[in-house]
This record gives C-alpha cells, structure tokens and sequence, in this order.
C-alpha cells in the first residue's frame, strides 16, 4: 500500500504538478502517474490548490476542519442562525436546505473553503435536516468556443427573483461561451427590446464587442409584434424593426438562433438561471428586499463570486481564471469600442416618420416641429421616459427631451 501523498512527495513539487495538469501542458494521465494518485484525488487537491491563496496556503492534508465535530464555534454559531431560520422562519424557501449555497456564503464569511457535504451532515447530526435520496445531476460536455468574445449567450428568465413583494420580474443574463464568465447582468420588471438593448450597452462598453450573440427564438430578439417595441410607445405594425438585430449589426455583432425545437443548445445560460434560482430568491427574502436596486446589489455580489471564486462544474476551471488565461494565450476575440460611436443612437429605439405639410412629425399624440420638407423620411431615435433624436440618414437634426 502506498504512503499517503504528503509522505512521499513535497508540496512544492504536487504544486509544479498541478499547475502543468492546469495549464494543459500534461494530460490527466500523465498528472495521476507523477503523483500516484487515483483520478478523483488529482481533481480534488487541484481544486484545493485553485481556492488557496495567502491566508489559507496549499497543503496535502484532508482538510479536516470541514468535519462537522471540528467546525470552529463562531462557525457553529452562524451556520445555527442560517439552518434554523431556514427550518423555521423562512417563508417561500422554509426546509428546502441548499448547502452548496450555505458553504458559499460560509467561504465568503469565513475566508476558507468549506464542504457542502460537511455543512448537510451538521444539519442531519443537529436535527435541522433529514437526509432525503439525492438525485445528481448529469454534468454534460457541450462545445465551445476557442476563446473569450466569440460568442455571447444571451437570455432572460422569469422569475419571483424578490419573493417579499409577491411580483415576478425578469433576469436578463449575457455569459461568454468559452470562460463561463458572466459579463452582463440585470434585473428589470418589465421585459422590452430596450431593456436588452441596455443590458448589451453595458457589456460592451465594459467588455469590448463581441463576434457574435447566441439567443433563442423570443420575440424581441427575432419577430416584430403588432403592439411594438416598448410598452409605453406603441407602434404600428408596418413601423416594426427587429430592434435588437439592427442594433447588433450595426456594430458588426453577428446574431445566431436557437433552432426550433431545440432548447437544450442553450444549455450553457439555462444552467447559470438555476444558479441564481437557488440563491439570489433566499437572500432577497431574508433580507425583506423589496427595492429592485436592493436586489440588484445582492445579485452583483452572487455574480461576483460565480465569476470569480467558484469552480465550474463543467470546465473545472475558476471563469475569471479562464477567461484571463486564454487572453495571455491570444485567443481573445473582444475587438474594442470605437470612442466615436454614438452609442446612444446605436441603443434606442429606432421609428420611421414622414414629415408632414407643416414641416411637423406626429409622435405620442403630439406634433413636433423639425422644419423639413414635407414627405422627407426621418428616423426617431427613441430612449423610453428621457429624450428622442431625429435623424435623416446619418446626420442628427433635432433632440428632445421627455
């Protein structure tokens, strides 16, 4: 029988190890026969070996301190609070016990990494849960892209993200395919083409301009609906335009749908909506967050975490981490934003009008006059509840505001 690991190897060399394992430069094989070790082990120290930093360095040793009987008292004491207010005080998630969440916030508090399956058997030792038969769930391979930028998944859920005021809103979400990494995030009330619209504005202006988005079939992304483009500013149908497509175009963006039928290719950005499904709801109650900016905070900081601390179930591979590694290698596609692009007229809301015999455009019941010929073809540029801009072709003739 072999020694134990930490008895036969130094930790400066497991490390040199698990960092060409990391990096692609030996294969899994080759890492399990330098260091002796069974395959389920190479990935667990590698993941120890992901969360280490100054405070708690890389070592060999099971972390014991993750056994319930071991857990520090300021731990027990917190985790006591959580366990039983989810026993007892919770409303819309009372038992329904999430430990992989719980050692989430546990590592947050607590600045060490903590075993969900250590935290449920505290629980079940302390009479807060009774062990029900767990289902696992299939971790699929799916294909990727080379790297980060060329390709955005982009899609909304809808959801009682804030249970405290009884109301469903809608996550709009944007994850780069290659890193995991979540570079676009907001929750709205109400789902429009202009809301997306802002949500896009925001990545690229943080992140650069992608190759292309991947969405799905959803009306505002594809069709034109007869009631319009903004729930205030009906329109007519003959004024329709697929908003969404214009606006991705018009920054060399590329537009890829879902096929019909096939809900599973967007696999990817389904998954992350459960992630926040599990936690962000919880905390919004807690907390009796009834302010949408509250609870944009809260998902800020969950985003936060999902990029920059977990491991990806699928990659096995910290999305921040990833998303850097493959930029130093040169497969980033992120072309950036030209300073001279009028990122307000590229993210409104685009209408036709024909000036009439006044030299006036009728808009929201009212007259408008810009002083054109009559019959000249103008483009309103629309930004919901704060201006609109007229445009004839390139040129901007007139701005109001609302």
């Amino acid at each position: 029988m072999k020694e134990r690991i930490h008895k036969r190897l130094p930790v400066q060399f497991v490390q040199e190890v698990l960092q060409a394992f990391n990096h692609h430069k030996i294969s899994e094989k080759e890492a399990m026969e330098l260091l002796g070790i069974r395959r389920s082990r190479l990935h667990q120290l590698r993941k120890r070996w992901l969360l280490s930093h100054r405070k708690n360095p890389f070592s060999l040793w099971r972390r014991v301190g993750n056994a319930f009987h071991v857990i520090p008292e300021e731990v027990r004491q917190w985790l006591n609070q959580e366990l039983h207010y989810i026993q007892k005080e919770a409303e819309t998630f009372r038992g329904k016990f999430n430990f992989a969440f719980l050692a989430e916030e546990a590592q947050k508090r607590f600045h060490r990494p903590f075993s969900r399956n250590s935290l449920r058997l505290y629980a079940l030792k302390n009479g807060y849960y009774h062990a029900l038969p767990e289902e696992k769930g299939k971790v699929y391979t799916r294909f990727e892209t080379s790297g980060p930028g060329a390709l955005f998944q982009h899609d909304s859920s809808y959801h009682l993200w804030l249970p405290s005021t009884g109301r469903k809103s809608y996550l709009i979400l944007t994850k780069d395919d290659h890193s995991r990494r979540v570079v676009g995030a907001r929750l709205v009330e109400v789902e429009t083409s202009f809301e997306h619209l802002q949500t896009v504005r925001q990545t690229i202006t943080t992140y650069g301009i992608p190759l292309a988005y991947y969405l799905d079939n959803h009306s505002i992304f594809r069709f034109v609906l007869h009631q319009g483009v903004h729930v205030r500013y009906k329109v007519r149908q003959d004024e329709g335009e697929i908003q969404f497509r214009r606006a991705l175009s018009s920054l060399g963006i590329g537009t890829i749908y879902t096929g019909k039928r096939q809900a599973q290719a967007k696999g990817k950005v389904e998954k992350i909506f459960d992630y926040f499904q599990r936690r962000l709801p919880y905390l919004c109650e807690k907390h009796k967050v009834k302010d949408g900016s509250e609870a944009q905070k809260i998902l800020d900081d969950l985003v936060s975490y999902y990029n920059d601390q977990r491991i990806h179930e699928e990659t096995r591979e910290i999305p921040m981490k990833r998303w850097h590694q493959a930029i130093d290698q040169g497969k980033g596609k992120l072309r950036p934003l030209e300073p001279s692009v009028d990122l307000d007229k590229v993210f409104s809301i685009h209408l036709k009008r024909v000036v009439r015999k006044d030299g006036s455009i009728m808009f929201m019941g009212k007259k408008w006059p810009i002083g054109c010929p009559k019959g000249t073809s103008i483009t309103l540029c629309l930004i919901p509840n704060v201006k609109f801009m007229i445009y004839q072709e390139y040129k901007k003739l007139w701005e109001f505001h609302l």
